[in-house]
């Protein structure tokens, strides 16, 4: 299982920005504005293409003290585009005052519409969980958690009740 923090300006070449740590009654945010980015990245989902790294870009995860996900959302100015759930085993802050979790390799995504509305969600990357159970770095339990988890998040998101995304979308724009 491997192990994720919110070093997202250590993570990729290059980048340059601004990072805080915001705690919330749901759990600790991580907040990132990118100002320089040397190498776009977009991502697409059932075929619609997103800006996910870009100058301007801001990344908002949230790290819930309980549960079994954390949610990214990715803005494009103010203006939402994509949703990025880590399935994981378990969250916790680090010493260092970041926010961590031991990731499961499942992930659900879906873009985002200007309303905060979720497109149709999707599960990504069965194939590292598959390997991960098969090299032995997590057991039968957090193969079925992780399964059981990603689907309960792509129901979530299809309804629009994943608990996360309103909590990032409320301190976006707090009117809302």
């Amino acid at each position: 299982m491997k192990r994720k923090d919110g070093r997202y300006l250590q993570f990729f070449p290059g980048v340059q920005g601004t990072q805080r740590v915001v705690t919330l009654p749901e759990g600790w945010l991580v907040d990132v504005t990118f100002t320089h980015v040397p190498e776009p990245h977009t991502v697409t989902v059932h075929g619609v293409t997103v800006p996910t790294l870009a100058v301007g870009a801001r990344w908002l995860t949230l790290v819930p003290p309980q549960g079994h996900a954390a949610l990214l959302v990715i803005l494009s100015g103010e203006t939402p585009v994509f949703a990025y759930a880590d399935v994981c085993a378990a969250t916790g802050l680090g010493e260092d005052g970041l926010p961590w979790l031991d990731d499961l390799y499942l992930d659900v995504r879906a873009t985002l519409n200007a309303d905060w509305t979720p497109g149709v969600p999707e599960i990504i990357d069965s194939d590292e969980l598959d390997a991960a159970l098969h090299s032995g770095e997590i057991t039968p339990e957090q193969h079925a958690l992780a399964w059981a988890t990603a689907r309960e998040v792509e129901h979530q998101l299809t309804h629009h009740t994943f608990p996360l995304l309103p909590a990032i979308q409320a301190l976006v724009s707090p009117a809302s």
